[in-house]
């Protein structure tokens, strides 16, 4: 008898001792690792407060970027050859999808301009379902 009771003194201090591991009694459980880090950056306040960067946010800009992305990419010589994706490569295979990520092609309707050589031709054809060739280039 003497020896069960020995046992199970063991393990009330056992689970005594597992149960004060945790948070004491008014504190909240704080997460761990990777999340912990992302909370605590996600919610630091930010040190960049200094007037010369405000300075240069108040002033006017000279010329709005926006009108330069708005234009269409034209061929700087005439052995060039202007490529515009028409579909979706979602549903393409991987070679086609890295095929058109090295011609450049981002998503429908961009246009890029590349030189007229064999092997920018080759890229073409694997992905002619996918893009076209713009006339007028």
């Amino acid at each position: 008898m003497t020896e069960e009771k020995k046992n199970e003194e063991k393990k009330t201090e056992e689970k005594k001792k597992i149960s004060s591991s945790g948070p004491e009694q008014g504190e909240t459980a704080k997460p761990r690792g990777t999340a912990e880090a992302a909370v605590t950056a996600h919610h630091a306040p930010s040190k960049k407060s200094s007037p010369s960067a405000a300075a240069k946010a108040a002033a006017p800009k000279s010329s709005p970027p926006a009108a330069a992305k708005t234009a269409a990419p034209k061929p700087k010589s005439p052995g060039a050859l202007r490529i515009r994706q028409v579909k979706s490569g979602i549903c393409a295979p991987v070679d086609q999808k890295l095929t058109l990520k090295g011609l450049g092609l981002r998503r429908i309707r961009h246009e890029v301009v590349r030189p007229d050589t064999p092997g920018v031709r080759g890229q073409i054809h694997k992905v002619r379902h996918l893009v076209e060739i713009v006339e007028g280039a």
